[in-house]
């Protein structure tokens, strides 16, 4: 009886070790769209931190880059999406009000906080509850890259102006017959046009946008004439985006992501860069663009997990590494001061034009139907470019759609 007590005991035993260390093994899964030199970055970090963390596994699943984040809400919402991916925060607001979503500040050991500026660490905070729903991992935003070389030929300087703009493109349409200007995003294009004129987003308290005037309408009408003209370009033409027609001298100039850098290859024309344009005796204004990690609600072991991995990915070192293979800035105090990543900031032609627009760099709200807001101001400007609805129109068509997105 005693013997057959033991063996019972010796068997539980050995089931509740075994339980343990499958517990243990908690797998992580990323889901991304970065390519090349990213992609290998990413993975070095990940081998070095499954090694130095063996009962935690990450796993990095590269997606297709269209329709990416509408596969991950349909997969989170249905409990079979990823642990983690990189966004932004307007994303994160919409797995709030669910609870799909995890509040890091629960699990994070570091002062995130004090590692951070106050507008980085309001947008990762800027939630309703407040909580840490979105932990930056690089910031980067729009420049104005151009071919030096055409505008050289005749006489152009970087516009400092959207009127010079304007200008600059007219002349490099008459002599090339190419478009001399386009926005690599037509959101963050509508964005500051209606912010440099003086005109509001969103009331948040009340729920509904504020674009909807005749002053944006002007402004939406003037880059779509230019379209209808042929100076300025609407989609690109040899790729998913600009950097490619200007590498392929089918366009001039462009504002787009100062980590589109890479990507830019003009042979034998130069290229140069320069802070986007600001609206004559407008606002100073421009967007910041922070990606952060997002962290998808599973349990409490494998959240923590997941958070575990984010600080890892965040350090002063990882930091730097994942800022420079992106031509972007790190958000981090402590990378910024590492020599290596100064060197970097130093000798970088985008990362320098976006230095010059920092102080009025602003990131918009998160907010219930940010996202939609967005995907709206993107159709309407392609609407009235293409002559399908006047601006006045469009505008009206997008702000009910929007009101009703923030309202849900």
């Amino acid at each position: 009886m005693k013997k057959s007590l033991f063996v019972l005991l010796a068997v539980a035993a050995a089931l509740l070790s075994f339980s343990a260390v499958i517990a243990a093994d908690i797998e992580i899964t990323w889901w991304h769209t970065f390519t090349e030199g990213q992609e290998a970055t990413l993975q070095e970090i990940i081998a070095e931190f499954n090694e130095a963390n063996p009962e935690i596994t990450v796993v990095a699943e590269p997606q297709p880059y269209d329709g990416f984040l509408a596969k991950v809400y349909e997969a989170v919402s249905t409990g079979t999406g990823p642990n983690l991916i990189f966004n932004y925060a307007s994303e994160a607001a919409q797995y709030v009000p669910d609870g799909l979503i995890v509040d890091q500040s629960k699990y994070m050991e570091s002062d995130y906080q004090a590692r951070v500026s106050e507008s980085i660490y309001a947008e990762s905070t800027g939630f309703e509850d407040g909580g840490l729903y979105a932990v930056a991992v690089q910031s980067t935003g729009p420049i104005l890259f151009y071919n030096k070389t055409m505008y050289d030929k005749l006489g152009l300087t970087a516009p400092k102006t959207w009127d010079e703009v304007e200008a600059n493109a007219k002349a490099i349409f008459a002599e090339y017959g190419i478009p001399g200007f386009a926005f690599d995003s037509l959101t963050d294009g509508m964005q500051t046009l209606l912010l440099q004129n003086g005109g509001a987003y969103v009331d948040l308290e009340k729920k509904v946008v504020l674009f909807n005037t005749p002053e944006f309408a002007e402004r939406v009408e003037w880059f779509a004439n230019g379209v209808k003209e042929g100076y300025f370009g609407l989609a690109p033409v040899t790729g998913n985006y600009f950097s490619n027609d200007m590498s392929g001298k089918q366009l001039a100039s462009y504002v787009g992501s100062s980590a589109g850098l890479p990507y830019l290859n003009l042979g034998d024309d130069e290229l140069a860069a320069a802070p986007m344009p600001l609206t004559k005796d407008g606002f100073d204004w421009v967007p910041a663009w922070t990606r952060s990690a997002l962290v998808f609600a599973k349990d409490e072991e494998t959240d923590k997990a997941a958070v575990t991995f984010v600080e890892y990915f965040t350090n002063a070192e990882n930091a730097g590494r994942w800022a420079m293979s992106l031509n972007a800035f790190t958000p981090y105090k402590d990378t910024q001061e590492l020599e290596s990543y100064k060197a970097f900031v130093a000798d970088n032609i985008a990362l320098t034009a976006l230095a010059e627009q920092a102080s009025y760099a602003v990131a918009l709200p998160s907010f219930t139907g940010a996202n939609t807001i967005r995907n709206e101001l993107k159709a309407m400007a392609e609407k009235v470019a293409t002559g399908q609805m006047s601006a006045a129109d469009a505008i009206a068509a997008a702000e009910e759609t929007c009101n009703a997105a923030m309202q849900e």
